[in-house]
């Protein structure tokens, strides 16, 4: 299945020319990773990151990196496609296709963008209806949060990266688009976009109704302490933790995680 050669545009506006089907793909960031996996790529995946973790599957695969990506390890796995991500690998795709490598990219900005790209990554390795089902249960999964929160009251939420000095989930986050997905308030409304510092004066003038972060100690921290005592997350006991892969991640997911915050938030 699939016609090659194809050009298909990526992130950055490139027309890649995909040669022929890919049976040996190295991916460069850990929601790419689950990209392939959901679309049944298992035995053509030749190369992750150290931080491709889910599924467990991806732990075996052949290290090529972390956050650095070791483009001598890349070249040795003698791949046909690098399935990139355009910001957070921006400084080895272009030695990679220096040195005559196909490196497809992409930087999802949305959940909308996460079910266009696996439709893409489908399109590219000759798997597009297992792509358009998983895209479809993204999609589905969606529709149906967004018409069971329209009918829940009004609520505050602040999603934390970290609780001391405070950093919150932004403008222009997945976790900002969830929160409005479920009709709920991001109290870092007004905060830069992105994961970033923020006033805890101003949040805890702001009264969280609820408070999630992806790490246990920092809801013992919002528990124990004085200031954050006096909002309504703590008094009421909804200071939750929501593991940040499936909130954070662009992958499929981002589903999973938007349910888990329905019902962390609507509980």
């Amino acid at each position: 299945m699939g016609d090659y050669p194809v050009r298909v545009k990526d992130a950055r506006g490139k027309s890649v020319l995909i040669k022929t089907k890919p049976m040996r793909i190295v991916s460069l960031a850990p929601g790419n990773t689950e990209m392939l996996y959901a679309i049944g790529l298992t035995n053509r995946i030749v190369g992750v990151t150290r931080y491709c973790d889910y599924p467990a599957a991806a732990k075996q695969k052949p290290k090529v990196g972390d956050m650095t990506v070791d483009i001598e390890t890349v070249v040795s796995l003698k791949p046909d496609l690098v399935f990139a991500h355009s910001a957070l690998n921006s400084t080895a795709i272009p030695k990679l296709e220096k040195l005559g490598l196909t490196v497809f990219a992409i930087d999802p900005k949305s959940l909308a963008q996460v079910a266009d790209d696996i439709r893409t990554l489908g399109k590219i390795a000759a798997r597009p209806k297992t792509a358009d089902l998983a895209a479809s249960k993204m999609e589905s999964a969606i529709k149906t949060v967004k018409a069971d929160s329209a009918k829940k009251p009004a609520r505050r939420v602040l999603v934390v990266v970290q609780s001391s000095p405070l950093w919150s989930a932004g403008p222009g986050t997945f976790v900002d688009e969830m929160l409005k997905t479920i009709s709920a308030t991001n109290v870092a409304y007004d905060a830069k976009p992105g994961f970033v510092p923020f006033s805890r004066e101003l949040a805890i003038s702001r009264n969280p109704d609820v408070i999630i972060s992806g790490h246990q100690p920092d809801i013992a921290f919002f528990n124990r302490s004085p200031e954050w005592k006096t909002t309504g997350a703590v008094k009421n006991k909804r200071v939750y933790v929501i593991d940040s892969d499936i909130i954070m991640r662009a992958g499929p997911r981002l589903a999973d995680g938007l349910k888990e915050m329905a019902r962390k938030v609507d509980g």
